[in-house]
């Protein structure tokens, strides 16, 4: 499991929620860009497809509401055109009971400026009672159907 980030912010709408934050530079203990080109489905070219860098998971942060997440994903990416639209994320593997559908993706809704820089979209999963594991693929879309990396990523419930 990856060492938690600083919490960088929280919010509750569902089980699984989304929220865009700027992410801070690599020396302040974020991972650097990964090496090699993003995957691409649109037509403009490799460069200007977004970059998904890392997924860091933060344990146990607090919700503003009173309760907590039980696992917050911390989505780091950069999108070189700032037009960043949607973050998609696809079950992989469980051993919990779920379907694909209980995985939802998220509108982005961040400047084009601080996407250019780099930016971070946090989600937030409560675990419940149950032991279990999920194993979850995310990328990123830009407005011109160009798509990212994609980066796995899996999150552990109560010993799961």
């Amino acid at each position: 499991m990856r060492q938690p980030a600083s919490v960088i912010c929280a919010t509750t709408l569902s089980c699984a929620v989304l929220m865009a934050c700027q992410s801070y530079p690599a020396s302040r203990g974020n991972p650097a860009p990964p090496s090699g080109p993003a995957a691409t489905s649109g037509t403009a070219s490799a460069s200007t497809a977004p970059i998904l860098q890392s997924v860091t998971l933060r344990t146990n942060v607090p919700n503003g509401f009173g309760g907590f997440f039980s696992v917050v994903p911390d989505f780091h990416f950069i999108a070189p055109a700032g037009n960043a639209v949607y973050l998609r994320r696809e079950l992989v593997s469980t051993d919990g009971n779920f379907a694909g559908a209980n995985i939802r993706g998220a509108d982005i809704h961040i400047a084009p400026e601080v996407q250019r820089r780099g930016a971070t979209l946090s989600g937030g999963w409560r675990c419940g009672v149950a032991r279990y594991y999920l194993t979850i693929r995310a990328y990123v879309i830009d407005a011109d159907g160009n798509r990212s990396n994609a980066i796995e990523y899996t999150i552990h419930c109560n010993g799961g």
